[in-house]
């Protein structure tokens, strides 16, 4: 693969790789890929809408239950603390 920067960026990431932080320049633009991937993937399941269950639906699936957590709860409200 082949990339064409504009001069100030290629001036940059060879200062970085000279100062030791990458081995090669090949090195900080591989970190540097990762980091534009990861962006990317992050950006994307922030605008990707969460999926939850139909809250009434669910309630209407549990009716039972949630009928025996009530009354449980109202039979220890009327007996106190």
């Amino acid at each position: 693969m082949t990339i064409h920067l504009p001069t100030e960026v290629e001036t940059s990431i060879e200062a970085v790789v000279q100062s030791g932080r990458f081995a090669t320049v090949d090195d900080a633009m591989t970190q540097a890929a990762r980091l534009l991937l990861l962006t990317i993937t992050q950006e994307q399941s922030r605008l990707q809408p969460v999926a939850r269950p139909p809250l009434l639906g669910t309630m209407r699936d549990a009716a039972e239950e949630l009928d025996e957590i009530v009354a449980g709860a109202m039979k220890r409200r009327r007996e106190g603390p």
